[in-house]
């Protein structure tokens, strides 16, 4: 599996509950601009991502709130879920 560009998501109403995402965004520090990306999970909406996901992505790359953008997604696919132990 590769990451797509964001372009290709489906559109509202075809795409999956929750996609990988990358997370391109800047870290603001000490008058200097690191330029971070970071890969994680996050919800689709009509109009791109929920936000809250997008911004603990930012969050734990440390990048400055707010300058995060998805650049790339892939699906989130996982095997069922094992039979309950009791």
């Amino acid at each position: 599996m590769e990451w797509m560009p964001i372009d290709t998501l489906p559109p509202p109403g075809e795409r999956p509950g929750r996609v990988f995402v990358v997370v391109e965004g800047e870290e603001h520090h000490s008058g200097s601009i690191w330029y971070r990306q970071m890969a994680g999970i996050a919800r689709t909406q009509n109009v791109g991502f929920n936000p809250d996901d997008i911004a603990l992505i930012e969050s734990q790359d440390h990048m400055t709130a707010g300058t995060g953008y998805v650049t790339h997604w892939m699906p989130w696919c996982l095997p069922h879920l094992p039979q309950r132990t009791n």
